[in-house]
């Protein structure tokens, strides 16, 4: 309902966080390289918006994969436009809602992040698309989530 037919759980998800990036055509197309060249699948891409001439960005992969991240981070910091090393924070679950009539429904966010923020429930990182929008909590919260986010789209 309200655009959402679907709700799914990816849990062991893991987030890399790039602060104070340098802003440039390649910058966060040089540090995905690096990964896609370890062998990790990387997934929930969020650039910030620039200030100035840096920003930040994060992005998700599996818990699993800490040993190639670990090699990834070593070779990033090879980088000479990186000011710090990536961060790593584990212990996350991804929520996926999924709705082909989201394209056209308005406040399917809205209602995602209302649901989950009444349940004390902080998001840490979200994307979205045309079709869905994914999620990212707390392991311990994953089933508080699923359970406020079921009920706010009465599914």
């Amino acid at each position: 309902m309200y655009g959402v037919s679907k709700i799914s759980i990816e849990p062991g998800v893991m987030m890399i966080s790039v602060q104070d990036a340098a802003f440039s055509a390649g910058s966060l197309a040089r540090y995905l390289q690096i990964f896609a060249d370890t062998g990790i699948v990387v997934d929930m891409i969020s650039q910030s918006a620039p200030h100035g001439t840096r920003l930040d960005f994060s992005f998700t992969a599996s818990s699993g994969d800490l040993p190639l991240v670990m090699k990834a981070i070593s070779a990033a910091k090879l980088d000479p436009d990186a000011k710090a090393a990536p961060l790593i924070s584990v212990g996350y679950s991804k929520l996926n809602l999924f709705g082909e009539e989201m394209v056209a429904s308005c406040g399917v966010a809205a209602r995602a992040l209302s649901a989950l923020a009444a349940a004390g429930i902080e998001v840490h990182l979200i994307t979205t698309s045309d079709l869905d929008i994914s999620l990212l909590v707390r392991s311990e919260n994953e089933d508080a989530a699923y359970e406020a986010l079921r009920q706010a789209y009465e599914l």
